[in-house]
């Protein structure tokens, strides 16, 4: 499954939150319901671990936004998953990320904070008994002078909300759409004149490489020479209709017409 996901070029969130998250969320329902013995819940932790880091080398990229986060799990919480699921998923993004594994002593983690100022401090808790923890870190950081934004997340926030953090969820796809649109880092959407832009010169090219005038490609596609030359220059909207002629006449599908 993880083969076939990495090699369709799924987004990485989908592999660690819906592949791998949802395998770790049932195995831990499982032995909490004492269905499975500790060492069953390890060995499945240990191979998720060497499926993470396939993703890992399959999903980095070049891409650098300039910001720098610090990812832990809390003091006493030794899940290490959710916080390296949220540390990879930054570092996707193109942040520089320290991940400081888990159990991170309260103290040292307000020390490493205070003298590396990163823009964000991402704190996992997978049980709610270490919410004290998390609610003890969250204030410590923000009573400093220039404090960074902190994230909560992991099982431990699912019936819970920590109002001394920034922002809190269960959820890591949610905290990084949080993140990249806290920090306006999400790309901009493409206007309709740019999209009807490159979709007029799509079809121009490949009118002109099958040898077709305008006027062969309007009376192939039973519209008119003038609305075929608008659509060219990206003046004329189109309608599904519309393009289902258009990659007829041109003899491709229309998947390849739009997306080039």
């Amino acid at each position: 499954m993880v083969d076939s996901v990495i090699a369709d070029r799924w987004e990485p969130s989908f592999m660690y939150v819906s592949v791998i998250g949802h395998c770790m969320a049932e195995i831990g329902a499982r032995w909490h319901a004492g269905k499975l013995a500790i060492p069953t819940e390890h060995r499945a932790t240990q191979i998720a671990l060497r499926v993470i880091a396939r993703a890992q080398a399959s999903y980095m990229n070049d891409r650098r936004v300039g910001l720098h986060a610090i990812v832990t799990s809390v003091e006493g919480d030794t899940h290490v998953i959710g916080g390296m699921t949220f540390a990879d998923l930054l570092r996707f993004e193109g942040w520089d990320v320290d991940f400081l594994g888990v159990g991170s002593p309260i103290d040292s983690i307000v020390e490493m904070v205070k003298r590396e100022s990163p823009n964000l401090v991402g704190l996992s808790v997978s049980i709610d008994k270490y919410l004290s923890n998390v609610i003890e870190t969250v204030s410590a950081i923000k009573a400093m002078s220039h404090p960074p934004v902190v994230v909560i997340g992991g099982a431990g926030v699912t019936e819970h909300s920590v109002h001394e953090a920034d922002f809190s969820s269960a959820n890591a796809v949610e905290a990084i759409d949080w993140v990249q649109a806290r920090f306006n880092l999400n790309p901009p959407s493409t206007t309709i004149e740019v999209m009807l832009s490159e979709l007029g010169g799509r079809i121009q090219s490949l009118r002109k490489d099958q040898g077709l005038s305008q006027q062969q490609l309007a009376t192939e596609s039973n519209l008119d020479r003038s609305y075929i030359s608008a659509v060219e220059h990206g003046k004329q909207n189109v309608s599904f209709t519309t393009l289902k002629r258009i990659s007829d006449a041109l003899g491709i599908g229309i998947s390849d017409l739009i997306s080039g």
